[in-house]
């Protein structure tokens, strides 16, 4: 009935998933009839490229919104209708509705011009929705010349017009100031009273008078007061103008009317062209719309994958989402993914877990997204296409039809397993519910083994063993739980894929209070392996719960040591590289030096010789080679001085001197040895029986005896040189492994005084940055939040902290504040 078809099922599918909501939500961001219209008739498609369009525009328009700002978004009319009715000639628009159309066009063309602005490239999906060009400006010029702000026809829109108006105002002018005299007059008369005052009867301005004197006034009488006691009467004399203005006001009704008519011809040709433009406004204004509800949601356009799969990171359902923030809570988001062999994932759980809640996410969203809709997860997630989507949620019991709960469910499923195949998603709530539970659970067992058999994929929320255990029977289905606080009682509403979960029926039942007696009843009337299931489930997730702790700190301690590895082997390589330029400097100096000797020795003895031993000239000669050579000595004194710390020299009392051979004797504490195969010289520092414990450089090893090998005199004179040249760096990485030794990944700071808790922050802060520690984890518990408050001030005003967060809900929450540095 379905096969290679898009299928969404059942009917009420949008109601049960809350879609009907996300489409009113939608239809509210709408600012034109016809972006509503849209909005209402949103559908789902399997089209990949249909979808890639649809979600682009709406996070090219998100982008838009949020970073660059100032997008058009007033006088979105849809003037579509009027358009249509005055093609018919002699027909024309009223001049609110050309009002409207000249705002709305030049909100059409500041909106091709925002979008002509975008680069190609950031913004494809919108440049190709822009026409290529904007509406005929003569259209606006032309109604702007009739129509004012107000949207009243201008006197000036026709000669004829502006005299006829001219002429009313003169005759209105005239009867005003007309009608005034009479009204003095018969006050003076006595005619009228001291404070009667005009008034208006039938559109005419009359004057009231007593009914006695009706006949005194040469008029006509409009109306007469509820009593009787009053008449009021128009004077005849102006009775005459207020006809002739009448008469004008026809005469002006008809020229509009002509000027209309004409402005409707201009629009005649145009009327094609307007009615693309406004199908262009309309879908702006929905494509802004989905971009708006994005934003209230946290909406995102994941990557789109042409094949079934879901990948989703964060995933939240937008509808619980914006319940409790109103109620001031906060969402806890799921992962879910279902590719390759793990296609069908079967959650279980305690009761009000959140197992329906993670199900209906799953269907919510994806719908969302195939009707082109962003959605609450992720920038990192993936997202594939299905054609066919199976929802079974709820009692779904029939009085007409004589259907039980379960006979509706069954009808179900036998749909599900008839028509899916390796391109639908199957979502069914509280698998096999309804019946007999041995029985339920039997039906519900092979019904999902056939599902697998069709390739689809899916979600299954149930309580039943069997359902839990088909994981290791069968590839492509596997298990899934909500989480649990198994020492707070409660649940933590957070999706844990790879195990079942228990139930915690007897553990829910002992928190609320449920009498003992009753309770080990119960207990003592299921089986003992079912029991130790349910226990051992519980304990798996306490246990998961403290390796997943574990693994985390490890992998910080592994990432921080591999650090400091990397640092000391730069510092390492740097101060070789500094001692070779020393010694090579070192010798350049020597050699200078000896030169420099030579010469003065040989310039002194040419001297002496020229002065044939003259004592007076031999002598100063010598004085003067002395000071030379004092100067000399300096020199060098200070060249010993610059290079001493790489002077190598004999320690030990062995003859290290020698070409080659290795120390006599056996090995003994103090002997240098390596291990056989290895290059590495070490010492021996103790000797136990056949174990010996060796130093090599900072790491100290327990090795049996055998597997030494002494060192030759060679290799103890580069190892004593090593050591010589190293000893400044090796004390420094002593010491930052005696820090790191001593420095704990987590701090708790509770029941700390402000000032305290100050002082401390700063000094744990300050050591992780030094030894480059990249994540610590900090306790300031919740009460009234001044610890907490204290250290997210000093965390932002540190450069080194690249952001801190709050911890998961099951592990503290906003009682912890997990810190990441550089």
């Amino acid at each position: 009935m379905y096969k290679n078809i898009k299928v969404i099922y059942p009917d009420n599918f949008e109601v049960k998933t809350g879609f009907q909501q996300i489409r009113n939500m939608l239809q509210r961001y709408c600012l034109n009839r016809k972006g509503a219209a849209m909005a209402m008739q949103t559908t789902f498609t399997d089209d990949f490229n249909v979808i890639s369009r649809l979600t682009g525009t709406a996070a090219e328009m998100v982008y838009l919104l949020r970073f660059t700002g100032n997008f058009p978004a007033q006088d979105y009319y849809d003037l579509s209708d009027a358009l249509l009715q005055i093609r018919v000639p002699g027909t024309f628009c009223e001049p609110e509705t050309l009002s409207e159309l000249r705002l709305s066009l030049i909100a059409i063309t500041d909106i091709i011009r925002y979008l002509n602005k975008l680069d190609d490239g950031n913004f494809p999906y919108l440049k190709s929705l822009t026409p290529e060009s904007l509406p005929d400006q003569s259209i606006v010029k032309k109604i702007e010349s009739i129509i004012d702000d107000k949207s009243e026809i201008r006197d000036k829109a026709s000669e004829k017009l502006f005299s006829i108006r001219k002429e009313i105002r003169s005759r209105i002018s005239g009867v005003d100031r007309r009608i005034n005299q009479i009204l003095a007059t018969a006050r003076r008369e006595g005619i009228a009273q001291d404070d009667t005052e005009l008034t208006i009867r039938n559109g005419r301005l009359v004057i009231p008078l007593p009914a006695s004197n009706k006949r005194k006034l040469n008029g006509y009488v409009h109306d007469t007061s509820a009593t009787g006691h009053t008449v009021f009467v128009e004077p005849a004399e102006v009775f005459e103008i207020n006809n002739e203005i009448q008469n004008l006001r026809v005469e002006e009704k008809q020229e509009v009317a002509r000027i209309l008519v004409d402005l409707a011809d201009f629009l005649r040709p145009f009327i094609n062209d307007l009615l693309h433009y406004y199908s262009f406004l309309g879908e702006m204004d929905f494509i802004r719309a989905k971009a708006l509800l994005a934003i209230e949601i946290g909406a995102v356009r994941p990557e789109l994958i042409n094949e079934p799969m879901i990948q989703w990171r964060k995933a939240v359902h937008p509808l619980l989402m914006i319940a409790l923030k109103q109620q001031g809570r906060k969402i806890v988001d799921q992962d879910i993914d279902l590719s390759g062999n793990q296609r069908i994932m079967v959650i279980s759980g305690p009761n009000a877990g959140g197992k329906s809640v993670c199900l209906k996410t799953a269907g919510l969203l994806q719908y969302m997204l195939q009707c082109g809709l962003l959605i609450p997860v992720s920038d990192d997630s993936k997202a594939g296409i299905f054609s066919k989507i199976f929802l079974e949620i709820g009692d779904e019991q029939s009085l007409e039809n004589d259907l039980s709960t379960y006979s509706s469910h069954l009808i179900h499923i036998r749909n599900f397993i008839e028509n899916s195949d390796r391109n639908s998603l199957i979502l069914i709530d509280e698998f096999g519910a309804g019946t007999e539970p041995q029985l339920g659970g039997a039906m519900a067992e092979a019904s999902l083994e056939k599902l697998n058999e069709n390739g689809c994929f899916g979600i299954i929320t149930t309580h039943y063993t069997n359902l839990k255990l088909m994981a290791d029977k069968f590839q492509g289905v596997f298990n899934a739980a909500m989480l649990y606080d198994t020492q707070a009682m409660q649940p933590l509403f957070k999706l844990s894929p790879g195990k079942p979960g228990s139930s915690f029926a007897f553990e829910i039942a002992k928190k609320i209070g449920f009498p003992e007696k009753v309770l080990i009843n119960a207990t003592s009337k299921i089986s003992q392996s079912q029991l130790d299931f349910e226990k051992q489930l519980a304990q798996l997730e306490v246990d998961k719960k403290f390796i997943e702790q574990k693994t985390a700190e490890l992998k910080v301690a592994d990432e921080t040591l591999s650090s400091l590895v990397n640092r000391y082997e730069t510092l390492l390589k740097n101060l070789e590289s500094q001692r070779n330029e020393m010694l090579k400097e070192a010798r350049n100096k020597a050699q200078q030096i000896l030169e420099q000797s030579n010469r003065m020795i040989e310039n002194t003895i040419r001297q002496i010789k020229e002065s044939k031993a003259d004592k007076e000239k031999t002598r100063a000669l010598r004085e003067k080679l002395e000071e030379e050579k004092t100067g000399l000595i300096s020199d060098e004194s200070s060249l010993i001085t610059e290079t001493k710390t790489f002077t190598i020299a004999p320690q030990d009392k062995e003859p290290l001197n020698k070409p080659g051979g290795k120390p006599g004797g056996p090995l003994k504490k103090g002997s240098f040895v390596r291990m056989e195969g290895q290059e590495t010289i070490g010492k021996i520092e103790e000797i136990r029986g056949k174990q010996a414990s060796v130093l090599f450089g900072s790491v100290k090893l327990r090795i049996n005896i055998e597997k030494l090998v002494p060192a030759t005199y060679a290799e103890i004179r580069s190892w004593e040189a090593g050591q010589r040249f190293s000893k400044p760096p090796v004390s420094v990485i002593h010491q930052l492994n005696d820090k790191m030794a001593d420095f704990k990944m987590s701090i708790d700071i509770r029941g700390k005084k402000a000032d305290e808790a100050q002082e401390a922050i700063v000094r744990y802060i300050d050591q992780a940055i030094l030894l480059r520690v990249n994540e610590v984890r900090i306790l300031h518990g919740k009460g009234d939040g001044v610890l907490r408050n204290i250290l997210h001030a000093y965390l932002r005003d540190t450069p080194e902290v690249v952001r801190f967060e709050d911890e998961s809900l099951e592990r503290g929450g906003h009682g912890v504040t997990l810190v990441y540095f550089r």
